[in-house]
């Protein structure tokens, strides 16, 4: 059994403090820090006091005893996730103003105050596996799990003292992919054999590497353009650089051409191949991080508005899962950066002047 939350006792074996998702594309995703005691994980919320220039931490969201996850020790390993934890006492802790009741079979079960939710994409991909391939399916839906491992519908609000209602048919057994939410930071479960099938970093730098060896071509500045790896300040002045026009798709480097500053503030960039205008341009570079890709298909498509580069079907998964955001919202965002998602369009599809100079 491996126990996981805020505080920093023995019996905790993963340290989690709150890691704020940002609306911009150069924010730092969930890191581990290597070599940090009980496996802290870093990114604590600061906010400055209005009154003066003190910066001062908000209260963390994530409980002291958060969850925990019970593994089988034989083949194939199941692992199953349970709401709260033991503390040195051995007793289940819960706060003050966690739910509690009693079930029909006299036991006690409980939730945290501010929820451990559950969400298994994979599994509701494939239920969803006959419905059309075109986009805007819907959104994944997020499960709430009790102290006892049921599987309730989630509360109206992270921390109402009403419970959802019970889902008898659903599990608590983590798959790969599943997503696990402490209400502050959000985890995801991959298993040995889900790793095993996932693309490694050498099959996504093979895959960049085909299409920068396609030279692809700025038409206005008729030079060859590079996707890099991460990205920079260098690589933001650099006229290799690549962006995509949001409306139509086609990639080039950076320009002034066809921009349009209207006068009410609003600024328009006219595609010099289509003539389509888009009311932004975005810079592209490539998700590096392995565990986040379904596949090492061509990449073909951009996430809007960071920019970072995927497959067809990495986008679309992950524009489905609605990451809770705080303690009241939900919203799609980037794996690679967690940069809020365009609702009307997340992600944008490719268009590249390549293999010019093949016969």
């Amino acid at each position: 059994m491996f126990q996981i939350g805020r505080s920093s006792e023995e019996q905790i074996d993963f340290t989690v403090v709150d890691t704020w998702l940002a609306a911009n594309a150069f924010h730092p995703g969930i890191h581990g820090e290597s070599g940090s005691q009980n496996g802290l994980l870093n990114g604590s919320r600061v906010e400055k006091d209005s009154r003066c220039n003190i910066q001062r931490p908000i209260s963390s969201t994530i409980s002291r005893y958060a969850c925990r996850i019970q593994i089988n020790r034989d083949y194939p390993h199941r692992a199953f996730l349970y709401a709260a934890g033991f503390d040195s006492s051995r007793n289940i802790f819960l706060g003050e103003k966690a739910t509690k009741w009693t079930k029909c079979d006299g036991e006690i079960d409980g939730l945290t105050t501010n929820g451990i939710l559950i969400l298994h994409p994979n599994t509701m991909q494939r239920q969803n596996f006959d419905q059309s391939m075109e986009d805007h399916i819907g959104m994944f839906v997020w499960r709430e799990v009790s102290v006892d491992g049921d599987i309730y519908n989630i509360r109206e609000t992270r921390s109402s003292t009403k419970r959802g209602e019970l889902l008898a048919n659903e599990s608590n057994e983590l798959q790969d992919g599943t997503l696990i939410d402490l209400c502050g930071a959000t985890l995801l479960w991959r298993t040995a054999e889900g790793l095993m099938k996932s693309p490694c970093r050498s099959e996504l730098e093979s895959r960049l590497n085909e299409i920068n060896a396609g030279k692809p071509q700025c038409p206005v500045n008729l030079n060859t353009l590079i996707i890099p790896r991460k990205k920079s300040a260098k690589a933001y002045g650099s006229s290799r650089q690549p962006y995509v026009y949001l409306n139509c798709g086609h990639v080039q480097g950076k320009h002034a051409w066809g921009k349009n500053d209207k006068s009410n503030s609003e600024i328009l960039y006219k595609c010099p191949i289509c003539l389509v205008d888009s009311s932004k341009i975005i810079q592209l570079v490539m998700g590096m991080e392995s565990a986040f890709h379904l596949d090492s298909n061509a990449l073909d498509y951009a996430f809007n508005p960071c920019g970072h580069v995927a497959s067809l079907s990495t986008v679309r998964y992950w524009s489905r899962i609605p990451l809770p955001h705080g303690t009241s919202s939900f919203h799609p965002v980037c794996p690679f950066c967690t940069s809020l998602l365009s609702l009307d369009k997340p992600y944008v599809r490719l268009i590249f002047q390549d293999h010019c100079s093949d016969s």
